[in-house]
């Protein structure tokens, strides 16, 4: 349950501009997540999942095809605009990927050392 909290409230985030906002999303899944296996990828699913979403919507409504196409080609793509949103939604799993990372490694030096 604070899993889904954590990806709401980074898609929230994202949505009211705060690109970084599945970091933080991230960095709470780490910390409320016991084990690293599943805090990490968690948080790289939370990451993509905020970025995708506004991304569908903006699809759905307006149509974001001329839009990543010009982006794309800024970007030395050519008018490729899918290569364009696939990195767009790679940095989104990479901040909550990075944050969820960052919390399970910090969490790990709270810990004793096992005798």
């Amino acid at each position: 349950m604070l899993v889904l909290t954590a990806f709401l409230v980074g898609l929230a985030g994202v949505l009211l501009g705060f690109w970084w906002a599945p970091f933080a999303a991230g960095v709470f899944i780490g910390l409320v997540t016991r084990r690293g296996r599943v805090a990490i990828p968690a948080g790289g699913v939370a990451g993509a999942v905020a970025w995708l979403l506004p991304l569908a919507a903006i699809q759905a409504r307006f149509g974001i095809g001329p839009t990543a196409a010009s982006l794309a080609a800024i970007m030395g793509f050519g008018r490729q605009g899918t290569l364009a949103i696939a990195l767009t939604v790679v940095v989104g799993a990479l901040l909550g990927l990075t944050g969820a990372w960052l919390a399970s490694s910090l969490r790990l030096l709270q810990r004793p050392a096992p005798r």
